[in-house]
């Protein structure tokens, strides 16, 4: 094999070429390491992010997320209530007649007859000898102890009135009271002589 003669004025060639190529591998090798550099970074900013990202999303569905919303929680308490209403409409619900008063410590029976009409809905109907007397609505505190009653009534005799009476209906009886002027709600189904509480007992017919 053919060897090229080296000369002394080739030197500075061969060193011009090694340096070259010491340049070039240097130069190849900072791309490398930049490039590492620069997917490193990357994937580090990608891995801060995405951490950064679930910690938000954390704290978002913390307070609001996995809460109940409120317009939806107050409308649950909403319908709980009417629920509870109306199945204590349900029950206080039928034709009823008057059959004792007692009041300021009498019992009496009254000389006519007085039937109540009390519908599901809420509404009463009063008749005297099945004559309309007066007419109203209840709402009802069925959970209180006694249970309470609040009597409105809306046309007839006494209209504009809300009497604050308790209640307990057993099968065929019911027993209200409530005070016959403006007093407070009555807290027993007792009628003493000097006071203004009135109980009436009904029968169911």
């Amino acid at each position: 094999m053919w060897f090229p003669r080296w000369k002394p004025w080739h030197l500075p060639n061969v060193v011009l070429l090694w340096m070259t190529s010491g340049i070039q591998g240097i130069i190849r090798t900072n791309d490398a390491m930049q490039s590492e550099i620069h997917e490193g970074n990357a994937m580090k900013y990608f891995l801060f992010t995405h951490w950064l990202v679930m910690c938000l999303v954390s704290i978002f569905f913390s307070t609001t997320g996995f809460a109940e919303p409120t317009d939806g929680a107050n409308q649950r308490e909403v319908d709980e209530e009417e629920n509870v209403q109306q199945r204590a409409r349900e029950k206080y619900a039928g034709i009823w007649r008057i059959e004792t008063i007692a009041s300021k410590g009498n019992t009496s029976e009254p000389d006519k007859r007085i039937i109540i009409n009390n519908k599901v809905d809420g509404t009463w109907t009063l008749f005297i000898d099945d004559e309309e007397f007066s007419s109203g609505t209840n709402s009802f505190g069925p959970t209180c102890e006694p249970k309470e009653i609040d009597i409105s009534i809306t046309s007839g005799e006494g209209q504009g009135k809300v009497l604050q009476g308790i209640y307990e209906v057993e099968e065929s009886v019911r027993r209200l009271c409530f005070q016959g002027g403006t007093g407070s709600r009555p807290d027993s189904f007792e009628s003493f002589y000097g006071d203004e509480s009135v109980v009436v007992t009904f029968v169911r017919e």
